[in-house]
């Protein structure tokens, strides 16, 4: 039991690593001026943090990209609740519009740069709740060492 769940937190901690990762892509190529594979980069990082936090509420990560896109909606209502999670709901519906434009790249600078500072409170909002939960996890394995 506490093997799986030291585990857990290590693959959660790998996910949040890796959206890390990508966050740093993402601005590389905003500088570079590549919207499509910035773009990409910042779906990159919204994926990892949902799989992150699937994987901590499950205890096995999500492997069905409909399974995460329905665990993200329902999480970011539970967690986030009211006003701001139906607000975040709705921003994680422009994710998918990122992954599409990399293939596309149908969205124009003004429009990619107001989703993309959508995304990037959404990024915010989710990795603060990965933080919390993991802390929370952490703290109980070594309370139940003591």
């Amino acid at each position: 039991m506490k093997e799986d769940i030291l585990r857990i937190i290590k693959n959660t901690r790998e996910y949040r690593e890796r959206a890390s990762r990508y966050l740093l892509n993402f601005e590389w190529e905003m500088e570079k001026g590549d919207r499509e594979k910035a773009g990409e980069a910042l779906w990159g990082v919204i994926s990892c943090l949902i799989n992150a936090l699937y994987l901590l509420e499950n205890g096995e990560p999500s492997t069905k990209h409909r399974v995460s896109g329905v665990f993200a909606r329902q999480f970011i209502i539970s967690k986030l609740g009211g006003k701001d999670g139906k607000g975040l709901v709705d921003i994680y519906g422009k994710v998918e519009k990122f992954h599409a434009n990399f293939y596309h790249a149908f969205l124009d600078e003004e429009e990619f740069n107001n989703i993309a500072g959508d995304i990037l409170k959404l990024v915010k909002c989710l990795d603060q709740v990965l933080s919390d939960m993991l802390s929370k996890a952490e703290a109980e394995i070594k309370a139940s060492n003591g």
